[in-house]
């Protein structure tokens, strides 16, 4: 696959190298996300030829500290061959004096990266405070030193490496926390693409790269859900639970709490119910699960954030669309029957776009719209809204707010095969009348979203009535004009 996107990430990166004291960076990411493949991007495009890189692994102290020195060894230029195999430095303190000897020899930036360094600390916790100890004493007065630590075991990183309890807190001259790719990446990695098969793409993958990948492999949604996404052996089999055992103690409690989100239990008394976790006990699974940007909870606009009315969403769309399809016929798959899984997610996916990825995606063209001028207010905040309304549910999909101007943009997110039709229109104003900000006279804008168009009829009203209509067309151009 192509290297797309993460320009931001790269500026960075470029800000770092071209500093002229020694540069301390810590880039941390869940799993797939492409750490590795952003340093070695940025290095290959500065043809940065002398370095060192070295990836821990899941092997014990012994096995790491001997391949460790190894490597040091093949780097260091006063060697010219490397020692015995068994070689290996002392302890942890020894290899890295030694490492600081080695780029000491050097009058270029050196890149030092250490890969996966979270696995070295699962090993041995007291790493931090060595690190933190030689960085202040040894390897921050190295001028030409770039010294890079990542890990992909994101609770580990913030809070052994960047807390403020952390020994190395505040010594990162540059911290970068590596997300998924967004929606508009996909602009670019899938051009020939319809665009409701981008939306698909990214709602199966959530933008990780290397899920991305599987899709590049063929031309056809459903066929890489064949060929590529559900096989044995793919990635998007095994990751989930690799990701939970790494982080986690207890994984089995948190991938229940997980499956009961996915699957449409969203409020804290249902997901203890489903779950099988006590009421009492959820707030501690769930605060973890929100550290690691897996879970988020979402208030009702305008709610207090102590108020009642939060529910709990999956803030990772792979781990959604894993959790809500995959793991309920996990069984089937072993077995080899992927064209029936696959017509069945197939058949599901419509109504979990609709109310997963396309209502953020109407959200995000939204916040952007309000930053491009193209709406007549700027939003302080971009959310949903729900509430009891004289025994009666209200559910708008997109409201958007600016409370100064006491302004509001309120939408509907549709992503049904036919065009939108004038009685979601006037549905969607009548609820929005019991909306308390409504009634009490705020400028209130509407706009419909819909994947197919709407009708002649919808047309004409919403003309009548200043409503924006909003294709999947325009919102990727606006989201893509927003992000370059």
């Amino acid at each position: 696959m192509k290297f797309i996107g993460r320009q931001r990430e790269l500026q960075a990166l470029e800000h770092f190298h071209n500093t002229p004291e020694a540069g301390l960076l810590i880039l941390f990411g869940r799993r797939r996300v492409g750490k590795t493949t952003l340093l070695v991007h940025f290095m290959e495009n500065l043809k940065i030829s002398t370095g060192f890189y070295w990836m821990a692994t899941t092997h014990n102290t012994t096995y790491q500290l001997r391949d460790f020195t190894q490597a040091l060894f093949r780097y260091d230029p006063r060697f010219a061959a490397a020692p015995t195999p068994d070689f290996t430095f002392a302890d942890w303190e020894a290899a890295f004096n030694h490492l600081a000897d080695a780029v000491a020899q050097f009058d270029t930036p050196q890149f030092v990266v250490i890969d996966e360094f979270t696995y070295l600390l699962r090993n041995d916790p007291a790493l931090t405070s060595l690190m933190q100890r030689l960085w202040d004493h040894r390897l921050s007065k190295i001028d030409h030193l770039r010294l890079v630590l990542t890990g992909s075991l994101v609770g580990m990183m913030e809070r052994e490496v960047i807390s403020h309890q952390a020994p190395l807190y505040g010594r990162a001259t540059t911290l970068l926390r590596l997300r998924p790719l967004p929606y508009t990446a996909l602009l670019d990695l899938f051009p020939d693409r319809a665009p409701d098969e981008r939306v698909a793409i990214y709602a199966v993958t959530g933008g990780v790269p290397a899920y991305l990948n599987l899709f590049t492999r063929t031309h056809s949604f459903v066929a890489a859900l064949k060929k590529e996404c559900l096989v044995p052996g793919s990635l998007m089999l095994g990751d989930p639970a690799v990701i939970l055992h790494e982080q986690l103690k207890e994984p089995q409690s948190f991938e229940a709490i997980l499956s009961s989100i996915a699957s449409g239990f969203h409020k804290w008394g249902d997901i203890a119910r489903m779950s099988g976790v006590a009421e009492t006990s959820l707030g501690h699974y769930l605060q973890i699960l929100e550290e690691l940007e897996l879970v988020e909870r979402r208030d009702p606009l305008f709610a207090s954030p102590e108020g009642r009315q939060g529910q709990y969403y999956l803030q990772d769309h792979f781990l959604q669309f894993y959790y809500r399809f995959i793991v309920p016929h996990l069984s089937i798959i072993e077995r080899g029957y992927l064209d029936v899984v696959v017509n069945q997610i197939y058949q599901d996916l419509r109504a979990f776009i609709g109310t997963y990825v396309f209502e953020e995606l109407c959200r995000e063209w939204t916040l952007a719209a309000g930053v491009s001028g193209q709406l007549d207010f700027e939003p302080d905040v971009v959310g949903s809204y729900w509430r009891q309304y004289r025994g009666q549910g209200v559910q708008l999909d997109v409201v958007a707010a600016n409370k100064r101007q006491k302004k509001l943009l309120i939408g509907e997110a549709k992503w049904g095969k036919e065009p939108v039709s004038r009685v979601i229109l006037t549905s969607l104003i009548e609820r929005s009348r019991r909306m308390p900000q409504v009634a009490e006279g705020w400028q209130v804008q509407y706009a419909l979203f819909s994947r197919e168009g709407f009708t002649d009829a919808t047309k004409e009203t919403a003309k009548e009535l200043g409503v924006r209509l909003v294709t999947l067309e325009q919102i990727e151009e606006t989201l893509k004009q927003v992000s370059a």
